[in-house]
């Protein structure tokens, strides 16, 4: 569960070492976010040496303070499948999207839940290990 302030990793290629939440896009005045859903972001730290390998028109957009939307992708709070089976990961992670949850980037480190690859194709794409 991530509420505002909380300070996550980003994992995909956009050079984004970590980041803060700003705002739980919800429909209901919920101000906890979970597995999946869509938050606002500001850049709080990158690495340059995965920046300097980032295109240029990309790199335009990527500074420390700028706002983007992330995915969340893994939460330290366990996540119950429909088949009684717990998942639990070690940090929360989310991944950079755009207005209409497509990732920015062509890479997604670290495993992501199958749920999350059903309900959004574009994430399956680009991730290579899923749960």
């Amino acid at each position: 569960m991530i509420q505002v302030s909380t300070i996550i990793k980003v994992a995909d290629k956009t050079g984004v070492t970590s980041a803060k939440c700003i705002k739980v896009l919800n429909t209901a005045k919920i101000r906890i976010a979970c597995l999946g859903d869509v938050i606002v972001i500001a850049i709080h730290r990158l690495n340059p040496k995965k920046f300097h390998k980032v295109k240029l028109f990309k790199k335009k957009k990527f500074f420390k303070g700028t706002l983007h939307r992330g995915l969340i992708i893994r939460t330290r709070v366990y996540y119950k499948r429909m088949s009684s089976i717990f998942l639990r990961f070690n940090e929360n992670s989310i991944v950079i999207v755009n207005k209409r949850v497509v990732p920015i980037s062509n890479r997604v480190f670290g495993p992501v839940p199958r749920e999350l690859c059903m309900r959004l194709p574009s994430l399956g794409c680009v991730s290579r290990f899923m749960i």
